[in-house]
């Protein structure tokens, strides 16, 4: 009994040994890409443009809710003196404005709009530098993983730790 638990716990010790030699083999690293973007100069020049530019539709928004809170105060004032034509002129035009807001957050500030569009042009080539300056490091050093702590992405990673394909297969061999 003695000689089978002496056997156990030497067998428990190699495999710990083991899974501790394997822990070894693989390096993971992390970045913060929230001090990346604050810290990094092309990154903060291409934020200040892209607020600038958000700046600009933010007032013209605002402008047009101005006019259209305008229009409205003025027609509730005036809408019992109005005559019939000229109160359906004026509802039309609110509507009209309020029609023009509506698009204009769609076409300027909608996920498709200018805006997002403004910030794949002027961000997105930063961020690809980014990017390719990470993979590098991870090839150059070895690094297996590399995490952003951010957003809790994998940024790089070894090809050879890619399960994709193995889950695909597995996938379609269940079918």
């Amino acid at each position: 009994m003695k000689k089978i638990l002496m056997i156990m716990v030497g067998l428990l010790v190699i495999v710990s040994a083991s899974d501790l030699v394997f822990a070894q083999q693989i390096k993971i690293g992390y970045v913060n890409s929230d001090r990346i973007l604050a810290e990094y100069d092309e990154a903060k020049e291409a934020q200040a443009k892209l607020d600038i530019e958000a700046k600009k539709l933010e007032d013209q928004y605002r402008g047009m809710l101005g006019k259209l809170d305008s229009l409205n105060r003025d027609f509730e004032r005036q809408k019992m003196i109005m005559s019939e034509s000229r109160r359906t002129t004026k509802e039309n035009e609110i509507n009209q404005l309020q029609q023009n807001i509506q698009k204009f957050q769609v076409d300027k500030m909608g996920p498709e709009g200018e805006i997002y569009r403004k910030q794949a042009e002027l961000v997105g080539p930063v961020l690809e530098k980014i990017k390719a300056v990470i993979e590098k490091i991870g090839k150059e050093n070895k690094y297996d993983y590399i995490f952003d702590t951010v957003a809790g992405n994998i940024l790089y990673a070894e090809p050879v730790h890619d399960l994709t394909d193995k889950i695909l297969y597995e996938l379609k061999r269940s079918q």
